[in-house]
């Protein structure tokens, strides 16, 4: 169960398969890929409906996850943690990406006049630059989606707690997650997910 959303898919988008670049032939200097475009502003939204009172005598519920994850203090934590490690391995890539750009520019525009053995030079650190940003990609993808997975067992952990509790306060038999396409209707009443990020958010900080 994958609930945290990331920056990281912005690392992919910056993969750089650069070839070193021919002067004599003539032909332009690859560019990079486009970093992402910045995030507009949503609108606001409307305040959620007033809550149905929960059935009584029910023993059963449902739960959005993904609702929790992202409406959940504990689940913005991670959000914004995942986000600026991404972040920061994107700025890496980024001057990377900005160095080798300028290598070929420099290789397209002087190869003229330059000697052979200059070329030569310059071709070789475009192909070291080139292999630099794919490692740095690769290797930023491998750390963000390390770091992901440690956050989720961590997210899982105080969640099982969570759960229990609101479990116990609705003397529930069992707690339904829907998010998932497993459930195509359910009594609005019977959702406890605001119970559940409540429960979660005020439990005490894992040492």
């Amino acid at each position: 169960m994958r609930l945290f959303s990331v920056v990281a898919t912005a690392i992919v988008a910056l993969m750089i398969v650069f070839a070193p670049v021919d002067a004599a032939a003539g032909q332009p200097p690859a560019t990079p890929a486009p970093a992402p475009a910045a995030t507009e502003p949503q609108p606001a939204t409307a305040a959620p409906p007033a809550r149905l009172p929960f059935p009584p005598g029910a023993t059963h519920a449902y739960v959005d996850l993904q609702r929790v994850a992202a409406q959940s203090a504990v689940g913005q934590a991670a959000n914004q943690k995942v986000q600026a490690l991404s972040e920061q391995k994107l700025a890496q890539i980024e001057a990377t990406n900005a160095e080798l750009v300028a290598s070929q520019q420099k290789l397209q525009q002087n190869g003229g006049v330059m000697s052979q053995e200059a070329q030569l030079q310059l071709q070789a650190e475009i192909e070291t630059l080139n292999l630099r940003a794919q490692r740095l990609t690769q290797d930023a993808e491998a750390e963000v989606g390390r770091f992901q997975q440690r956050l989720q067992l961590d997210f899982n952990a105080k969640l099982a707690p969570a759960l229990d509790q609101v479990g116990a306060t609705r003397g529930l038999s069992f707690i339904l997650s829907v998010g998932e396409g497993s459930i195509a209707w359910a009594n609005p009443a019977l959702d406890v997910t605001v119970d559940v990020i409540l429960a979660l958010d005020a439990a005490p900080p894992t040492p």
